[in-house]
């Protein structure tokens, strides 16, 4: 058996001395470390200021050019801003006769085109409204499918044209066969002699000699209306056309820009093409017809 029969505080000096030992060893080593730190942000420092100093002239050079440029460019912006303004008007004069060059070549040949006419709805579409005359019904179900193959077409309308076609009247005790008759004339007899009467009458009271119908074989005047058989008929088309007119004095006034931009752009005058007949805008006369306050006209209607 071995007994330890030293008091406590002998045996744990040695443990003190080593503490004290280390502390001052590891003060001595953040001292150097404190000191290295120091002198290496020093010399960055230095360094960084050195390089300022080097580009700082540069730099002023450059914020000088920057400057004399702005200047510059506020001397010159009106000019600018008037070319171009004058540029945007030069090109706005052929908008409306470029935007009617590409529509005839989609305008069939059975529609006879009396007037044409463009307005402005919002700085990217146009309306188009077509007055003219066909005959048929099914020439005017065509003519709203040769519309909506126009690029661009977002909607076509049509309206005016009226059913001229025989009906089949009820049967009654004078005519048991039930032939067809137009709007407005009696029905015919089944007996054929008294039919023959019917028909020799009404031959008899019909119009005769040169009616003068849609002005047609009168030299006094150009304008052609409808004729015989035809009907008078309009078409609207809302298009995907820049066609509003640049604004002279809300661009020169306010430093816009001449383009057709929103509150930089008034409504444009409405610009027409007339091939033939009444000024634009005139009202068509006849121009009710199947389509109730002339909706929109599609294909698939006409089925």
């Amino acid at each position: 058996m071995k007994l330890n029969l030293l008091p406590t505080s002998v045996s744990q000096q040695g443990w003190t001395t080593g503490a004290i030992v280390t502390s001052v060893l590891l003060v001595v080593v953040s001292a150097l470390a404190s000191a290295g730190l120091i002198l290496g942000s020093r010399a960055n420092l230095d360094s960084a200021r050195n390089d300022a100093l080097q580009y700082q002239q540069g730099a002023a050079d450059a914020l000088a050019t920057s400057q004399q440029a702005d200047a510059q460019i506020q001397q010159v912006a009106v000019i600018d801003r008037h070319l171009k303004l004058a540029e945007a008007m030069r090109k706005h004069n052929s908008a409306y006769t470029t935007l009617y060059d590409d529509l005839f070549p989609y305008i069939p040949a059975y529609f006879r085109l009396e007037t044409i006419t463009a307005d402005p709805v919002s700085p990217t579409q146009a309306s188009v409204t077509m007055t003219g005359y066909l005959q048929s019904f099914s020439q005017y179900a065509d003519m709203s499918i040769a519309l909506w193959k126009i690029p661009g077409v977002v909607s076509v309308s049509r309206a005016g044209y009226t059913l001229d076609r025989a009906n089949v009247p009820p049967l009654s005790e004078l005519d048991q066969d039930g032939r067809p008759i137009r709007d407005g004339e009696e029905p015919l007899p089944t007996d054929p002699f008294e039919r023959m009467n019917a028909l020799i009458e009404r031959a008899g009271s019909a119009p005769s000699g040169f009616q003068n119908t849609g002005n047609f074989g009168s030299s006094e005047t150009r304008v052609r209306g409808a004729m015989p058989g035809f009907s008078a008929v309009t078409y609207s088309i809302v298009i995907d056309r820049e066609l509003q007119t640049p604004d002279p004095r809300a661009t020169i006034t306010s430093g816009g820009g001449a383009g057709a931009a929103p509150g930089g752009a008034a409504p444009a005058a409405p610009g027409g093409f007339r091939p033939g007949g009444p000024p634009p805008g005139t009202t068509v006369p006849g121009a009710t017809g199947i389509d109730a306050a002339g909706a929109n006209a599609r294909p698939e209607d006409d089925r």
